[in-house]
């Protein structure tokens, strides 16, 4: 049984109602990120739950458990359906992993509507609509360690801009029933998405009360993890990840940043079959 590949990109992709949604390879974490493609055992489907620690948005003081949802249909021919990873494609030659997809995400409220969505501390800000997103992933292994470079791109709102990232791993632990991964990543923010997640716009400062502050494109975080998949038989395992990420540059100094420095976990309970 392989692990399964529910790692920070997958927080990303359920919790857009907590921080921006964006490729992010300390999914690089995971120790097997390579779902069934053409020429594996075939068509695989996971359904599964779990909770997720998160801060309420990229910079908040505050955290909060938020439900996570599993789904994920995968094709022999590289085709999937994901609740985690939208609708796309992956394809594995040699040590060289590729993978396209469709997803959602990027939302931010302006005030706590839900237990689960939004901060007070963001009053006057205005809402960030989510957005249609092309995550385009590209990795290649060495041996026990890989490197990654990722991009989520919007195209249903522009102006919400685009970002970078480069993740690496290296696979600590492959036993029939434990496998072990260790990651670090770089987040990089274009102009856009960096002013409008982190900066403050004249108009922000006379309804919200803080500070203009405008940004420039840069590296806005660095994260490292840890990712272990417990195999429990033959349909049953649990996904656990552990880690921290870093604001850095203009997101580490806007004056929406709260604690630069917040803990992500998550743990679900998969059924593979």
């Amino acid at each position: 049984m392989k692990p399964v590949a529910i790692t920070f990109a997958s927080l990303c992709a359920i919790s857009a109602l907590s921080m921006p949604c964006h490729a992010d390879p300390l999914a690089s974490t995971s120790t097997d990120e390579r779902p069934a493609v053409a020429g594996t055992s075939g068509d695989t489907m996971r359904l599964g739950a779990g909770m997720a620690y998160l801060p309420e948005y990229s910079g908040a003081k505050k955290s909060r458990l938020v439900p996570l949802p599993i789904f994920e249909r995968s094709f022999s021919n590289g085709a999937f359906i994901s609740s985690t990873r939208g609708i796309g494609f992956q394809t594995t030659q040699d040590n060289l992993q590729l993978s396209a997809a469709i997803s959602y995400g990027g939302a931010r409220d302006d005030q706590k509507r839900t237990i689960f969505s939004g901060s007070d501390d963001l009053k006057g800000m205005g809402d960030i609509k989510g957005a249609v997103q092309a995550v385009l992933n590209a990795s290649y292994r060495f041996d026990a360690i890989s490197v990654s470079l990722a991009t989520t791109q919007n195209l249903s709102q522009r102006g919400h801009g685009n970002t970078y990232t480069l993740g690496s791993s290296l696979q600590l632990l492959t036993t029939a029933s434990d496998q072990v991964g260790l990651g670090i990543s770089a987040e990089y923010g274009d102009h856009k998405h960096v002013q409008t997640y982190y900066g403050v716009t004249p108009r922000q400062t006379l309804y919200s009360g803080y500070s203009t502050y405008l940004t420039k494109a840069g590296f806005t975080s660095v994260g490292a993890a840890v990712n272990w998949n417990h195999v429990i038989d033959k349909q049953w395992s649990v996904h656990t990840v552990a880690g921290v990420k870093t604001l850095t540059g203009d997101a580490a100094d806007s004056p929406l940043t709260k604690r630069r420095t917040a803990p992500i976990i998550m743990t679900g309970l998969i059924y593979s079959f």
